[in-house]
């Protein structure tokens, strides 16, 4: 059995407090969950994305997509329907792609800013014991694998070795966050029938306590794809796939919102309301372009019924019908006229003149959605980020207007808080920093300007390596006062950021 765990928006609380138990659950209004193989909402067979008892959501997953040099496809799926996937968890060996054992590594890894926040206080006490949350966060690992898997703080040695007993801890920059590591190479891939891309997924879901009843109403899902293969893909792709469900029956209708990259659904009756006020999910792309949004059904339509070759999945990834037929503009898409990329756009697709199409002239049923970003290429060796928002909007709506206004104060609320900030998860990557002006003189204020948001601790230091002082920074525009005491002559400014160390040369006159 897979282990999962489910995060409920605003307060956390892990059963048994332990972080490698099946289960977790908060008490709070939207409910998600993540398992060991990167699926989103499946959570022990309860409903998937919940508000109020009321479900949102039986399943959203992920589809990867490209062809290697020979021209083959590679395909890895979640399957929103039956919940069979195409991932396994644990990471792959750097060399080989040789998958890590599954059994091994069937956890997620939940961790809150509290626990850290209290671990950081109390891991020098005698008799202190780290939570499980912190003791087994899967900070680094080592040959044959990644040295970093999950993003630490390494507080004091700087050996990219995850020991939270010497006070290392998980950064995280929300209240809570459960992470996942999964590959595509650890099994067959018997839903796509494709061969596998040899990659390793880490997947963050993401939780803030605040006081918006955007965020408040969100989920933030963060998919990292490290290329473990000695392949190059120069037309990689990542799929958001969606099975909406909202309430007790399947009756729903799609929508794209295009300026804000995002696919909805919205419930066709006053079934399922909050005060009576109707309910839809949204999921948005937040950080790569979107080139086009499809759907699909559960049936054996030749054109628009479930995927089962890897054919069928790379042509609806890049917003074609299963046997390659384009996206037709209205009716269904499969009888419109014309072209689109973008399934039910209302009237926000400025390539075919704003011109109304909706879903309101079909049958409302079980949507399956797919939202496509755009290709890239995946060299060997590297890493993309894909980050993406799930939410709900109560509201009685004739169009997307309210879609697209909570939309924008979404992500002013994610940008105000600076969550999309890249954190590295491998490899040593440095920061530029300017100081000025440099020399100086002792007691000056010197200026310290790093193109980062993530906090850094920062210390000046003589040529035998004493420290003189030290200082916490953040942001990217700081200034310290340097002590008096300090002689004519050379120094060295450290600046440490989670895995890094960084000197540059302070020259004092």
């Amino acid at each position: 059995m897979i282990k999962k765990i489910c995060i409920l928006l605003i307060g956390f609380v892990a059963l048994n407090g332990a972080a490698q138990k099946n289960y977790a659950s908060v008490n709070n209004r939207l409910s998600a969950g993540v398992n060991a193989k990167g699926f989103l909402f499946d959570s022990l067979g309860y409903p998937a994305l919940t508000a109020a008892n009321l479900m949102l959501s039986n399943g959203a997953g992920i589809w990867l997509s490209a062809k290697d040099s020979l021209g083959e496809i590679r395909v890895a799926a979640h399957d929103v329907l039956k919940h069979q996937h195409e991932f396994w968890p644990g990471p792959l060996q750097l060399k080989t792609a040789i998958p890590s054992d599954s059994n091994t590594w069937n956890h997620i890894y939940p961790i809150s800013s509290a626990q850290i926040k209290f671990h950081r206080a109390h891991y020098k006490d005698n008799q202190y014991q780290a939570a499980a949350e912190i003791l087994n966060w899967p900070g680094s690992l080592g040959a044959p694998y990644t040295q970093i898997l999950a993003p630490f703080v390494d507080a004091k040695v700087n050996d990219q070795i995850y020991t939270p007993t010497s006070g290392d801890f998980p950064y995280i920059n929300c209240n809570q966050l459960i992470y996942s590591i999964a590959n595509d190479n650890a099994g067959p891939h018997n839903i796509s029938q494709a061969k596998s891309l040899g990659v390793e997924v880490h997947t963050s879901v993401y939780n803030f306590n605040a006081t918006d009843s955007f965020l408040n109403n969100s989920v933030l899902v963060r998919y990292v794809v490290h290329n473990r293969s000695t392949r190059n893909y120069k037309n990689f792709r990542l799929s958001a796939i969606t099975s909406f469900q909202i309430g007790n029956l399947e009756n729903e209708f799609l929508g794209t919102d295009i300026p804000n990259q995002t696919l909805f659904a919205i419930n066709d009756t006053s079934e399922a309301t909050f005060k009576n006020k109707l309910v839809s999910i949204g999921c948005m792309a937040i950080n790569q372009k979107i080139s086009s949004t499809m759907y699909f059904n559960d049936d054996n339509n030749l054109l628009n019924g479930r995927p089962s070759t890897p054919t069928h999945f790379y042509n609806l990834m890049q917003g074609k019908w299963k046997n390659g037929k384009s996206l037709g503009f209205g009716g269904t898409g499969i009888d419109g006229n014309g072209k689109a990329k973008f399934v039910y756009p209302y009237a926000s697709d400025d390539s075919n003149g704003n011109i109304l199409w909706n879903e309101y002239g079909n049958i409302s049923g079980k949507r399956i959605g797919i939202l496509n970003s755009d290709s890239l290429e995946l060299k060997s060796g590297a890493a993309n980020i894909y980050d993406f928002v799930y939410f709900i909007v109560e509201e009685k709506f004739n169009n997307i207007k309210q879609i697209n206004h909570f939309c924008l104060s979404l992500k002013k609320g994610l940008d105000e808080r600076k969550v999309l900030k890249v954190v590295p998860e491998m490899g040593v990557s440095k920061t530029k920093i300017n100081l000025f002006p440099n020399p100086l003189s002792a007691g000056g204020k010197l200026f310290i300007e790093m193109k980062t948001d993530l906090p850094m601790f920062a210390r000046i230091i003589d040529i035998n390596g004493k420290e003189i002082s030290n200082y916490n920074l953040h942001g990217p525009e700081n200034y310290i006062i340097l002590p008096n005491n300090l002689v004519v002559g050379l120094y060295f400014m450290e600046f440490k950021t989670l895995n890094t160390i960084e000197r540059q040369i302070l020259n004092i006159n």
